[in-house]
């Protein structure tokens, strides 16, 4: 990407707190991120208002009444439209000299690759990622994907749960505690993906050190009709199960979780470090993973 030079007057406060060589930094790099549900979509914000010059927004999901109290896309007036495309028209108010690419379409854990190329084949280089995702096996695939071909990224852990965004913090995605998503992702990374079982992955991870609160029933007044036929077919997931948990969610804190997750893609495009998070030494590398074919069951090769 060609970087414009010259003042913007939309970044003028931020590059009192980066300077010019900073703006110019942001300019220049090229920032994706993959999921925009109540992290994802706040974390995008944050981005183009900190002047990211290309920024790559993923997702293939569409606006749902049950998408209003934690995402940035939902709105009365854009219920069954893309929340990629949502989005993406109302970062464009926020900086038109943005080069904004849209991709709605949903992430493959057996064709990682194809997120990093454009439609002809050619390699897309990412300064930065960012992992807003919730599904595990396409979640560990894009961590695993972004740390063998060393491109930065950092990942969010689970949001829901919690009411007290004081409680954020960053720390490498191997320590992390009591928190079950976190978990889940050490757990596919180490058997599908060859990661270490000892010793840390080198992958910074926003997590809360708030203890979860687990999911109550709303106990709705008989005569309160609070949900539709439509509702039901927009739940997600659908219905819930007995190995299924759907968690409460907070804006207040899915938006603080996209907006740390902002702070440290930028933090690391203007070369500060990190507290907390160790640079990967150079000979830290992982052993080749097995090829995942998807099985008629629905697991993974990698599973058996």
């Amino acid at each position: 990407m060609e970087i414009t030079t010259g003042r913007d007057r939309r970044f003028e406060r931020l590059a009192r707190l980066v300077d010019y060589d900073g703006i110019l930094k942001l300019r220049g790099a090229h920032v994706m991120v993959v999921g925009l549900g109540g992290v994802g979509s706040w974390c995008a914000e944050a981005l183009i208002r900190s002047g990211v010059g290309t920024l790559t927004i993923v997702d293939f999901d569409t606006v749902s009444i049950n998408n209003f109290n934690r995402q940035m896309p939902a709105l009365e007036s854009t219920i069954g439209q893309s929340k990629a495309e949502s989005l993406a028209a109302r970062l464009r108010l926020i900086n038109r000299n943005c080069n904004l690419r849209v991709r709605a379409e949903q992430v493959s854990r057996y064709d990682m690759a194809r997120l990093f190329q454009e439609a002809d084949g050619t390699s897309i280089k990412y300064d930065y990622v960012i992992d807003a995702i919730d599904q595990l096996g396409n979640k560990t695939a894009l961590i695993s994907y972004c740390v063998r071909n060393n491109i930065p990224v950092v990942t969010s852990a689970g949001a829901g749960g919690r009411l007290d965004p004081t409680r954020i913090r960053v720390i490498d995605l191997s320590q992390t505690i009591d928190d079950t998503l976190a978990r889940m992702v050490r757990v596919y990374l180490r058997k599908r993906h060859m990661f270490p079982r000892k010793g840390l992955f080198y992958v910074p991870c926003v997590i809360s050190e708030e203890p979860i609160t687990f999911p109550v029933d709303p106990n709705y007044p008989d005569d309160v009709e609070d949900i539709t036929p439509q509702d039901v077919a927009d739940l997600d997931p659908p219905r819930p199960s007995k190995r299924t948990v759907v968690m409460g969610t907070a804006a207040f804190v899915t938006s603080c979780f996209g907006m740390t997750c902002a702070s440290v893609a930028v933090r690391t495009i203007l070369g500060h470090s990190i507290p907390g998070i160790k640079k990967r030494p150079g000979k830290w590398t992982l052993p080749p993973e097995p090829v995942m074919t998807p099985h008629l069951n629905g697991k993974d090769s990698a599973d058996d």
